[in-house]
């Protein structure tokens, strides 16, 4: 029997590795894998790119002694997947090392998998342990859970407001006009953000008036594929880059849905923003505070719930929320982690 405390001292270093893996992997999931004998490391390794081998195959080729495997145990933060994809199967790798024991955070829910992997393994003499650090282990990979289980994306939304809580100018009296509230270390943090999420998605009122290009020019990444809000997707003129999505929430989170979207963040105006938290459907905030007083102008939206986590950054603020109250807890009980995520 291992003890707690070293279960999940060697699962804290799988959701370590995994997180290097955010902004590369999906639609897969941000997998990190330990190989562990006489509580020392003697190999592991995460999954680096969509398409490229998972983490466990990245782990079992950094032994050097491969003799070992026979001897050790291997942990995994998500369930090791048991079809072909991209790759071959995980677990007949395992198997075929010979490794004795696994340690798996928590389940995956994708169909394809969804207890397969243990299943496959235990039936063929793998001691498996499940459910270490289960909650953390979700946490981690909450697009990909929330893609599977509610057939929908991950939802972030994220606004920058003055020290006074407006969002936007004046546009009766500057109707174009575009600014900036934070400063450049804020907007960088923005860019960082953008090549970790798949999507982005603006209302048509605020690519009016900013005409925004919604990409990572400010950080190395991928662009997060672009999408406009609008009432007539008709009658829009076509703009080079962008989907349209209908206004309608569920059509639209439907349409991103179909279209493989795990994860999108939601960059538009106060309307557009207004749409998602009436209707409840946000799993995350992030506020941008910058240190400008309008006195006037566009009111930021209020959110109902307690900020998890707050930042000064250069004299700016950022603010993290979520949606789900368990999920704030236990960010604010293991930052050290899960922040990475």
């Amino acid at each position: 029997m291992i003890a707690p405390e070293i279960l999940e001292k060697y699962m804290r270093r799988c959701l370590q590795l995994a997180a290097l893996g955010l902004g590369s992997v999906q639609p897969n999931p941000m997998v990190g894998a330990v190989i562990v004998k006489d509580d020392y490391i003697i190999g592991e390794g995460y999954h680096q790119r969509y398409g490229e081998a998972h983490a466990e195959v990245n782990a079992i080729n950094s032994v050097k002694q491969p003799e070992l495997l026979k001897e050790s145990t291997l942990y995994v933060n998500l369930e090791p997947c048991s079809h072909f994809g991209k790759t071959p199967p995980c677990v007949d790798k395992i198997i075929a090392c010979g490794i004795p024991r696994v340690v798996v955070g928590v389940g995956d829910p994708h169909a394809k998998v969804n207890g397969r992997g243990i299943a496959t393994l235990r039936e063929a003499g793998v001691d498996v342990m499940t459910y270490v650090l289960k909650e953390e282990c979700t946490f981690a990979n909450r697009r990909f859970f929330t893609f599977h289980c509610k057939q929908r994306p991950y939802i972030i939304l994220k606004w920058a407001q003055t020290a006074d809580g407006r969002m936007d100018i004046d546009r009766i009296l500057h109707k174009n006009e575009s600014y900036w509230i934070t400063n450049d270390e804020m907007r960088v943090l923005v860019h960082k953000w953008r090549s970790e999420e798949q999507a982005i998605l603006i209302g048509y009122s605020t690519y009016q008036n900013d005409k925004p290009a919604l990409t990572t020019r400010y950080y190395t990444g991928k662009s997060p594929a672009r999408f406009i809000m609008t009432n007539n997707i008709e009658k829009s003129p076509s703009i080079e880059g962008f989907t349209f999505l209908p206004e309608n929430i569920e059509e639209a989170l439907q349409t991103l849905y179909n279209a493989s979207i795990q994860s999108i963040i939601i960059e538009g105006g106060k309307k557009t923003l207004a749409r998602f938290m009436d209707a409840n459907c946000w799993d995350e905030a992030r506020v941008l505070s910058g240190r400008q007083q309008w006195g006037s102008g566009l009111e930021a939206p209020q959110l109902p719930v307690a900020y998890a986590q707050k930042m000064v950054i250069n004299d700016n603020i950022y603010e993290r929320y979520f949606n789900d109250q368990q999920v704030a807890d236990l960010f604010r009980s293991d930052k050290e982690i899960l922040a990475r995520f």
